[in-house]
Order: structure tokens, then C-alpha cells, then sequence
């Protein structure tokens, strides 16, 4: 017998008469203060401290319209799938959007699953191309209010519940969930700031209210 094995028959032996303890399930880790007990009002003032830009609007029709009107200044845009969807809802649907390659793009829209209220970060998945969100200088969100969560923990986990209908455990998330908190910025370089340097120098997000 090896010093392995000798080890590990030491170990089992150990542990053979133990009680199995059960998984605690996922930790409540630090919250920041809610400031103002609203999750929309604490996005918004997270994610603006963070260089981002918030703009709100009480229907998807309304919304649809400004970002049309935000985006006419742009010669190339890259739009995900459910971006264009929501450009669509409840206006005249047109045929101006051109699909363009997002590493060529000027600006890029998404809509995203969720927000953050405790972070100010927007809850992405790849549904939309990570490309469109990553490479275009100008990153436009449309996200939902009552998809604005207070923590992280239950935006993820409403995540896995709407991808597992069913499932008590909640499933498991996409291969590639992103957390963007306003703009790109790095100081990594004789510590000056930076922004755009690893994705978006500047992020809009269209809040659509509900009704």
C-alpha cells in the first residue's frame, strides 16, 4: 500500500461514522444601505456614480421613441434580437435599422434580463450577441422596472427561475451572465483613468416603467 492510500483509507475510516451535513444553501452576503427604500432610485443613483446614464419612461412606445430619436445621430448600429423587438413595440415598424458588425458599429443596443439596485449593474446575458454589448463605443439597455432587483442574489436567481420554470432549485445560469455598472474604465496604466479601454466609454439605460 502506498503513503496515498494509506492516507486516504485513514480519511474514509474517519469520516465513515459521520453525520452528512446538510448544504446551507446560498449565503446572504454585505448589502449596502437602500438610501432610499426604492431599488429604481438606488439603481439610478449607483449607476450614474458610476459614470452611466439613466433615462426613464412610463411606456415601451415612449421609450422606443427616444431611442430611435438617440440613435439617428450614429451612421452604424449593431442591434441584438430582443433590442429590435422592443424598438418595434408599439410604433411603426420601419426598416432604418441596418445590422452592422459589431466591431464596426458606433453604438449598440441590448436589452438586458435585469438590474441591480444594490450595485447599479445591469444583468446581461448572451441572448442579445456579448459582441453588440462589449465592442460598440456606445451601449444602449432597455430593461424593465419590476426587473430591478434590491441584491444580486435575487436577480440571479430570478434568472435561473425564468430559465427552470419548476425547478425549487432554480437550475443553472447561461455560460455567460455579464454585470455591466455603467462604462468601461481602467487606471491601470500610470493610474490614470480612463474610460472605453476594455468596452462601452459610455452607457445609456432606458428604464421601461410598468403599468
Amino acid at each position: 500500500m502506498t503513503a496515498r492510500s494509506s492516507i486516504l483509507d485513514r480519511v474514509r475510516i474517519a469520516l465513515a461514522n459521520r453525520e452528512v451535513v446538510a448544504h446551507p444553501g446560498s449565503f446572504e452576503g454585505w448589502r449596502p444601505v437602500m438610501h432610499s427604500g426604492d431599488p429604481t432610485e438606488q439603481f439610478t443613483e449607483m449607476f450614474e456614480k458610476a459614470g452611466g446614464e439613466v433615462v426613464s419612461f412610463t411606456a415601451q412606445a415612449e421609450a422606443s421613441l427616444w431611442v430611435r430619436g438617440f440613435l439617428a445621430d450614429f451612421d452604424s448600429l449593431s442591434v441584438g434580437e430582443l433590442a429590435r423587438a422592443r424598438l418595434n413595440e408599439d410604433v411603426e415598424p420601419d426598416d432604418w435599422i441596418k445590422e452592422t458588425d459589431p466591431s464596426a458599429a458606433e453604438a449598440g443596443v441590448s436589452f438586458a434580463f435585469g438590474a441591480v439596485a444594490e450595485t447599479g449593474s445591469l444583468i446581461m446575458t448572451p441572448q442579445d450577441g456579448r459582441r453588440a454589448q462589449l465592442l460598440p463605443p456606445v451601449h444602449v439597455v432597455f430593461v424593465d422596472q419590476a426587473k430591478i432587483y434590491e441584491t444580486l442574489s435575487e436577480g440571479l436567481l430570478a434568472l435561473k427561475n425564468e430559465l427552470h420554470p419548476g425547478n425549487n432549485e432554480g437550475g443553472g445560469l447561461p455560460s455567460a451572465v455579464g454585470l455591466h455598472s455603467g462604462p468601461s474604465k481602467s487606471a491601470d496604466i500610470g493610474q490614470v483613468l480612463v474610460k472605453g479601454v476594455h468596452g462601452p466609454g459610455r452607457v445609456v439605460t432606458v428604464i421601461v416603467k410598468s403599468e
